[in-house]
Order: C-alpha cells, then sequence, then structure tokens
C-alpha cells in the first residue's frame, strides 16, 4: 500500500519510475474501494439481465470481489519494490526511510478515525489506541483500527522488519540475493507448518499465513527479471506457495476457495510486467497512483461517514454516494500533499543528515 507514496517528485519519463507498478496500484486500490463500498449496486446489476451495466458489473465482480484482487496486486508490489530498494539502501537507511514512510499518514489517519468516533459518541478504546498506532496489534490480540484495513499495514511493517533482518545479514546484496528463494521457501512452509496466524479474530484468521507468502513472491518476480535467478526457480516457488495457499485457504478460509483472488492477482501482475515497455506515462498515472495509500487507509470508515453526512443533508443514495467518492478523493489528495509527501521528504532528509545516502524510493 504505501510503496507509492512518492509519485509527484517524477518528471515524466523519469527513467528511475517503474511505470507498471503505477498502474498496478491504481488497479489495487480502485478495486479495494469499489470491492468494498459499491458492492451492493455492482450485486444488484448483476441480479437483472435488463440493467444498464449488467454485463460490465459481471466482468468487473470477480476482480473486486471484498477487494481481495487488489490487496494482493499490493503484496506483490511491495515485494517487488522493497527488493528492489534493499539493493542500494543500507539497513538503517531503509528503516528510517520506511518509518517515515508508513506512520505518519497512518497514524494521522487513525486519529482521525478515532475523534470522529469520539463526536459520534462512539467512545474508541483508549487502551487499543496504542498498539494500532504501533502496528503490533497482531501480537497483543488487538481490533483492527481503520475500519478493518489495519490488518494489511500490520503484515507489511513485519515485512519490511523481516526483509531488513536478512539485510543486515547480508542475505539481500550478496550475488543480489541468490540465497533468497531458499530463504523464503522455509518461511512459507514454516508458516504454514505451524498453523494459522493471526488468531484473534475470525474473520483474518490465519491472514498472516495465507498471504504474507505473497510479498515474497513479489521479491521472487523481481530476483527473476534481473536473473538473479531462473524461471524454473520462480516456478517452483510460485507452485509451492499456491499449493500451501489453497490448503490453507480450505482450512481456515473456505469462504474464498472460489474467489481465485491469487490467480487473478499474479496474472495480473504478470500481464502489466510485459506490458511493461509500453504502458504510458502521464501526470494523470502518477497523481492517481499516489493516492493509493491514502484512499486505502481512508476509504474503509470515512467513505461511510462522508455518504451519510450526504444523505442526511437530503440527498438520494445514488447522489450521496458520489458526493461521498468526490470528498474522499478531495481529503486523500490534501493528505497526500500536506501528510504524506512532507513525511516522506523528512525521511529522506535524516537519512542523509545521519549519513546514508542521498536519495531512495
Amino acid at each position: 500500500m504505501t510503496s507509492a507514496s512518492r509519485p509527484f517528485s517524477f518528471a515524466r519519463g523519469d527513467a528511475r519510475r517503474v511505470v507498471f507498478l503505477d498502474y498496478l496500484r491504481i488497479f489495487a486500490f480502485v478495486s479495494v474501494l469499489v470491492g468494498h463500498k459499491f458492492a451492493e449496486p455492482l450485486q444488484a446489476a448483476m441480479a437483472d439481465p435488463a440493467a444498464l451495466g449488467h454485463c460490465a458489473a459481471r466482468l468487473a465482480w470477480p476482480w473486486v470481489q471484498g477487494g481481495g484482487v487488489g490487496v494482493l496486486v499490493f503484496f506483490l508490489v511491495s515485494g517487488y519494490v522493497i527488493t528492489q530498494v534493499l539493493q542500494r539502501e543500507r539497513t538503517a537507511e531503509f528503516l528510517v526511510k520506511r518509518v517515515f514512510r508508513i506512520y505518519p499518514l497512518y497514524v494521522t489517519a487513525v486519529l482521525l478515525e478515532a475523534a470522529g468516533l469520539w463526536v459520534m459518541g462512539k467512545r474508541p478504546d483508549w487502551h487499543e489506541l496504542g498498539p494500532q498506532l504501533l502496528l503490533i496489534g497482531d501480537w497483543t490480540g488487538t481490533p483492527y483500527a481503520l475500519g478493518g484495513v489495519e490488518w494489511t499495514l500490520r503484515m507489511e511493517v513485519g515485512f519490511y522488519v523481516f526483509m531488513a533482518v536478512l539485510q543486515a545479514c547480508g542475505a539481500v546484496r550478496w550475488r543480489q540475493g541468490v540465497l533468497l528463494p531458499a530463504v523464503y521457501a522455509a518461511v512459507v512452509v514454516g508458516l504454514f507448518w505451524q498453523g494459522p496466524w493471526p488468531t484473534h479474530q475470525e474473520w483474518t484468521r490465519g491472514y498472516g499465513t495465507l498471504y504474507f507468502p505473497f510479498l515474497l513472491l513479489g521479491s521472487v518476480l523481481w530476483l527473476t527479471e534481473h536473473r538473479v535467478m531462473g524461471w524454473v526457480t520462480l516456478a517452483a516457488f510460485g507452485l509451492l506457495v499456491f499449493v500451501l495457499h489453497d490448503r490453507g485457504l480450505q482450512a481456515w478460509q473456505p469462504r474464498w476457495l472460489d474467489a481465485w483472488f491469487a490467480q487473478r492477482a499474479v496474472a495480473l501482475f504478470v500481464v502489466l510486467w510485459v506490458s511493461r515497455r509500453w504502458l504510458p506515462v502521464s501526470a494523470a498515472v502518477l497523481w492517481w497512483s499516489g493516492l493509493t495509500y491514502a484512499v486505502y487507509l481512508l476509504h474503509s470508515w470515512m467513505f461511510d461517514w462522508l455518504r451519510n453526512a450526504a444523505a442526511w443533508a437530503g440527498t438520494g443514495a445514488a447522489v450521496a454516494q458520489g458526493v461521498a467518492l468526490l470528498a474522499l478523493l478531495g481529503v486523500c489528495g490534501g493528505l497526500v500533499r500536506w501528510v504524506e509527501q512532507p513525511a516522506i521528504g523528512a525521511g529522506r532528509r535524516l537519512a542523509c543528515r545521519l549519513g546514508y545516502g542521498k536519495d531512495g524510493a
């Protein structure tokens, strides 16, 4: 979710930018937003063959259902990007920049949600706020903030720590990470062997065990692209991930067995990767990509508040949804400009002052 945080600093055609990832980010946050907040109109259109958008709804639904495909695309992108970043950043530099990339906007979103709940008379449990703000709630059994989407941030922070440890041990840069697939395979098998994790909420039971491997698969895709390892290794690792993922779904999350989230996400990633040389770069693409993290953090709870406010003002249901969407995008644009970008810049400056280089993703 967060690796899209720096779009506006890139000029059009900047050779450092991997543009196909921007298209993937845009797809990911749009599909999650639609799957979470526009599921009812889509399902209504699918149920009515005479509806104007019947065919479009049927085509879109598998890609937005539950936001699952979008979340896995996020994970694949993060795994790919972090492996690339660690080829040029030392461990301390990496951690400093990740903290400033993740936490300022995230903390802002959590505090905004808590303040809004308090104003509405729904007092938050302030004892839960600390673990939520630190993204360590899976270790303390703390419920998720931000309408539930916090679960993915907890996993992503865990991935950053894991990769930082590998970097500190020299595994990431030694021959560009040739040993990483073996380490990843051991982690994937170990996760499945120890059973579902986390288990403190039934709806996310085993999500870490099921979905963390796709962060690692994104990393292996980068290693394959840069010829650190061969296609056979990629195929073997991918097969391992998919087989254990399917078995885990059967055991812990059977409701998603027929959704094919993982297969669709990987297929989309590969298609855009193959097409990467022909994807156009534009200011619009970079702007929409830049909204990724903010929209992801805010959409699950703020959209409902904005829609309810519009409905209270007397608008119809459809108009209220449209107003809420436009308002959400406006708020997110402001947060990107006034919170996210300044925080990322501060992280880079701090890294420089500590002697950790001049720039980074």
